[in-house]
């Protein structure tokens, strides 16, 4: 007797059964991923500030800062970054990147760990001219190298402490053991300073996907903005969909924070405060002015120390790159 095979309707209806499947477990499935890329993240995180604690016991509680205070400038690059004789005590520029690269060179943290998952930075190879190994070097890459190995910043998915000196800024914004352990020590990248955000300004209901200002205040009974969730997203790191951001902090732990106000007293962790204010507002929105220019990647506003307790978390950023060709 000849087998009877599927009609056309039987299988017009498998496969609308299967596409009404996948439709929905697709966003679950979607969701999951998200959620396990935020968890290596935190982990990534996590390790960095183990290693940041136990480079601290090396030299008397200070955290990774490269270079001399006065003599070098945070710009798009650090300058000789593969000469194994550099000498420190002439001028010239860094990036944040190269103080964090004292973890690869003495904690022996791998260039992976500063990857997030979500992020579009790819790991470090170790790239160099001069045949150096990789704890041999002073940085992620170099202007020399790029774009073959890319720009320092495309090699860092996370913002730290400031590490450097601003306008009136004192040593006292520096990262280090001795910090209250709500400290922010480091977290994804810093909205501001994030070449996938090409729009600084005051973003609207439609726009905030791809624009940010500073975080308003959102916290106030009598403020005169609504509570819309695009307003605190705004302020939010782009890494995780601006659902959010890891953050470590100086006790070592670390989490997925839903605001970026989550610093000492409520701090906001991507924003500098500007001049003397200690009010709840000033200490959580911070001065957006501070990094209203182009290139964004050296704020001159002064910047008021709190008591050596305002966390303001940059990272180098594209536009300083832009600003170079």
């Amino acid at each position: 007797m000849k087998k009877k095979g599927f009609t056309l309707i039987e299988l017009l209806v498998v496969i609308s059964i299967i596409a009404m499947l996948l439709a929905i477990l697709m966003p679950a499935l979607s969701k999951v991923k998200k959620i396990a890329q935020r968890v290596v993240c935190a982990t990534n995180l996590k390790g960095l500030g183990t290693a940041q604690t136990v480079y601290s016991q090396d030299y008397e509680d200070a955290y990774a800062v490269q270079g001399k205070r006065g003599k070098h400038t945070w710009d798009w690059a650090t300058d000789q970054f593969q000469n194994l004789n550099k000498n420190w005590s002439e001028d010239g520029t860094i990036t944040i990147g190269a103080s964090l690269y004292l973890l690869v060179r003495e904690a022996d943290v791998s260039p992976k760990s500063f990857i997030c998952p979500s992020g579009d930075e790819s790991e470090y190879d170790g790239t160099n001219t001069s045949d150096k190994d990789i704890v041999e070097l002073w940085d992620f890459g170099n202007e020399d190298l790029a774009p073959d190995s890319g720009y320092p910043y495309q090699h860092v998915s996370y913002a730290y402490q400031m590490p450097y000196a601003l306008e009136g800024g004192e040593s006292s914004h520096t990262a280090d053991g001795t910090k209250n352990a709500s400290f922010a020590v480091m977290a994804d990248k810093n909205p501001y300073l994030d070449p996938k955000i090409t729009n600084i300004g005051n973003p609207t209901a439609q726009t905030w996907t791809d624009t940010v200002a500073g975080l308003v205040p959102y916290w106030l009974t009598n403020s005169q903005y609504s509570e819309s969730d695009w307003r605190v997203k705004a302020a939010n790191s782009y890494s995780h969909g601006r659902d959010g951001q890891n953050v470590v902090f100086a006790d070592g732990h670390a989490s997925f924070e839903k605001t970026s106000d989550v610093g000492v007293q409520n701090d906001g962790i991507y924003l500098p405060r500007g001049g003397a204010g200690d009010e709840e507002e000033q200490i959580r929105r911070g001065f957006f002015g501070a990094l209203s220019g182009a290139p964004v990647h050296a704020p001159t506003q002064q910047w008021y120390d709190g008591g050596g307790s305002d966390s303001f978390l940059v990272n180098d950023d594209v536009h300083s790159a832009d600003a170079h060709p």
